[in-house]
């Protein structure tokens, strides 16, 4: 054998190709110094509960910002600010009283007022004008409108029983600072006013307006207040049942009107209401003036007016009842509810005549005009007249 070596060959790593094949690295398996033993990190359990609480903490604030917007749509920050005016108008649901505060900047969300409504039996709300404050709550809100609306400012004015037309215009334009006497007129002549009972030839207004107490707006107008009147002359006369005047009595609803007047002129009790009525009736069945010298004060326009004897002795005058038999061409004064109902309602009686019997204002009444005449004659002794 040759003493020479076989050629080396080095397989690039610095290690023999040959001495690689014929000896591989030794297994070194079983030596435990070359493992090294792993054990948790005692700071692991630390790390997880800190990415809990980072988790946990997230969602509280995500909840805490929800619950905070949620809030503020029922009670936002800040305090009320400026005083807002708004109109309720009738028939307004609870969710267009929530789009009408919400555009006005009251509350932050109608949608919420609606549903908060809901959450507390809310509801049901009054029309009118309201004063709320802008930023409120809810619940402040429900609080003016649960307190009902802003009272409006009124006028208030009286027309007593027994004035003529001429007089109750000018005492109402005292009475109301929005209109004048010529509103007043004018409002009268316009057509505007319901005119109840009126015959369509009569330009009149006397005894068409219900003398009382009214209230009006501070702004009304003459036809807003003339018209308070008419109405609430409408519905007195039609409770009392005026609408029947001709089967009750047999003249129309217009000509017993008059006689309320003339009952209103004349009659100074209330007990002598319904007999006044019945001396009228009694003197118009049998075609007898009425002798009611109250017309003659309302044809002078003068109060306290002295009737002259050419006012007697005047044939033409249809305010003369001495002379000319029926009523009188429309009614002579406003005549009031007690007068309204004598007129329908007349007591039973045979009178045809009677005289101021006292300083009470009580009357006496007789069937004959002897009587009368006696009548008269006392009371004339006793100072009465």
């Amino acid at each position: 054998m040759s003493d020479t070596l076989p050629p080396q060959h080095d397989d690039g790593a610095g290690v023999p190709f040959d001495q690689w094949v014929e000896e591989p690295p030794p297994d070194r398996s079983w030596d435990d110094d070359l493992y090294v033993t792993v054990r948790p990190s005692r700071y692991r359990w630390v790390r997880g509960f800190l990415a809990v609480g980072v988790i946990a903490l997230g969602f509280f604030v995500v909840a805490r910002a929800g619950v905070n917007w949620f809030n503020a749509q029922l009670d936002p920050d800040g305090d009320p600010g400026e005083t807002v005016l708004i109109d309720v108008p009738e028939g307004a649901t609870t969710g267009g009283i929530g789009r009408l505060l919400e555009n006005e900047g009251i509350v932050p969300n109608a949608t919420f007022f609606r549903y908060a409504a809901q959450w507390e039996d809310q509801g049901n709300f009054q029309a009118g004008e309201y004063a709320f404050a802008e930023n409120m709550s809810v619940d402040e809100a429900f609080e003016v409108l649960n307190a009902g609306p802003i009272p409006p400012e009124f006028d208030r004015f009286t027309v007593p029983e027994g004035l003529w037309i001429s007089e109750a215009l000018p005492l109402i334009a005292e009475q109301v600072p929005s209109v004048t006497e010529d509103d007043l007129w004018a409002a009268l002549r316009s057509g505007v006013i319901p005119d109840r009972y009126r015959p369509a030839a009569e330009n009149s207004w006397e005894g068409l307006l219900f003398p009382d107490t009214y209230e009006v707006n501070v702004d009304a107008d003459a036809v807003e207040v003339l018209g308070k009147m008419a109405d609430q002359f409408a519905r007195v006369t039609g409770d009392l049942g005026y609408g029947g005047s001709e089967t009750r009595t047999g003249y129309t609803a217009y000509e017993v009107l008059i006689i309320a007047s003339l009952i209103e002129a004349e009659a100074r009790t209330e007990q002598d209401r319904p007999k006044i009525a019945r001396v009228i009736y009694n003197r118009l069945e049998v075609g007898q003036p009425l002798g009611i010298d109250a017309t003659y004060v309302y044809d002078a326009g003068v109060r306290g007016y002295e009737i002259l004897q050419s006012d007697i002795d005047n044939p033409d005058s249809p305010w003369n009842l001495r002379i000319q038999s029926g009523l009188p061409p429309h009614p002579i004064a406003l005549p009031g509810r007690a007068s309204l109902r004598a007129a329908l309602e007349p007591d039973d009686g045979p009178w045809f005549y009677y005289v101021l019997w006292d300083t009470n204002g009580n009357h006496r009444f007789a069937e004959t005009l002897e009587e009368h005449t006696e009548n008269v004659a006392i009371a004339r002794e006793r100072g009465i007249f």
